[in-house]
């Protein structure tokens, strides 16, 4: 490798893969509980709509194991209460809120995955 500094050459990441259990059980609870909307599916697959440039993405694995030891990503909220507040009532497992910056818990999806939640 020469002693020049590599330019960055990519500019964003298009999409999360979240590995799941069930496709269309995952799918029906992402759109429940998020009202996420669908922007495409096939057999192993969905893409939810969140933003946009923001792809979220299942995928349904054979040796599905849940990433229970980190969150892999955020979900990036105006008012991390109230979102904890709804979630909790929805039946969906959350952590208590951490103080800092930014303010922050952890939910568990019903494949056991666990995400962040983080207010910007």
């Amino acid at each position: 490798m020469s002693e020049q500094a590599t330019q960055q050459f990519v500019d964003r990441i298009d999409a999360v893969f979240l590995p799941v259990r069930n496709l269309q059980e995952s799918l029906a609870w992402y759109q429940e509980v998020f009202g996420f909307g669908l922007r495409w599916s096939n057999e192993r697959m969905a893409g939810l709509a969140i933003a946009p440039n923001c792809g979220f993405h299942l995928v349904q694995i054979p040796d599905f194991q849940p990433i229970d030891t980190y969150t892999p990503f955020n979900f990036v909220v105006k008012d991390v209460e109230e979102v904890r507040a709804r979630l909790e009532r929805s039946g969906v497992e959350v952590s208590e809120i951490r103080t800092g910056e930014p303010k922050r818990f952890d939910l568990t999806d019903l494949n056991g995955n666990m995400v962040s939640v983080i207010q910007l």
